[in-house]
């Protein structure tokens, strides 16, 4: 029973750091992509500046992934 619990949390842990790791190269590289496109005059570009919506609502959704993951299961 211990190993099951044990094998969990190595899986969820290296999970969660593949996840930063994927989050902390793309989002630099989406963020500029966002200005680029708000400063080309598209309309609702602006959602998708360095501080716009969407990546306000992407680092939300990761930090309730991260919760619920961690929340214990009844």
């Amino acid at each position: 029973m211990d190993d099951k619990i044990i094998d969990k949390a190595i899986i969820g842990i290296v999970l969660l750091v593949v996840l930063f790791k994927l989050y902390a190269v793309l989002l630099p590289e989406a963020q500029t992509a966002g200005s680029e496109l708000n400063e080309s005059g598209v309309p609702l570009g602006s959602l998708f500046t360095g501080d716009g919506a969407i990546f306000v609502i992407i680092m939300a959704s990761l930090i309730v992934l991260v919760v619920r993951s961690f929340k214990a299961k009844k």
